[in-house]
């Protein structure tokens, strides 16, 4: 591997590392059972999604689970860590646009 190589291998590393500890953040602001139930995944399963064991280094959360207890969390914990990674800024609302309220479209 040339330089460049191990430079995006470690790069990478360190981004997968952030967005896990983000992921664990996510988990237990829903709770283990409450993320569980929303997501369909086991504890097991939610828990190597931010495992930093080598073996699961590979394995993210998909992001259709992230959608879900993002939905039921206090914050958007991974949305917002990969927003930074891009080094854009986000507003946080209580209010959620995409509910259904019964605003309506012209």
């Amino acid at each position: 591997m040339n330089a460049l190589g191990d430079f995006e291998g470690r790069r990478m590393a360190g981004t997968g590392s952030y967005l896990k500890k983000h992921t664990e953040a996510l988990v237990k602001d829903v709770g283990i059972e409450a993320a569980c139930e929303l997501t369909g995944k086991s504890k097991a399963t939610l828990g190597r999604y931010y495992s930093d064991n080598e073996e699961h280094a590979d394995r993210f959360m998909p992001v259709d689970a992230v959608a879900a207890l993002e939905e039921a969390a206090s914050y958007p914990h991974v949305t917002a860590a990969l927003a930074e990674l891009k080094g854009i800024s986000l507003s946080f609302e209580e209010r959620r646009k995409n509910s259904d309220d019964k605003g309506g479209v012209n």
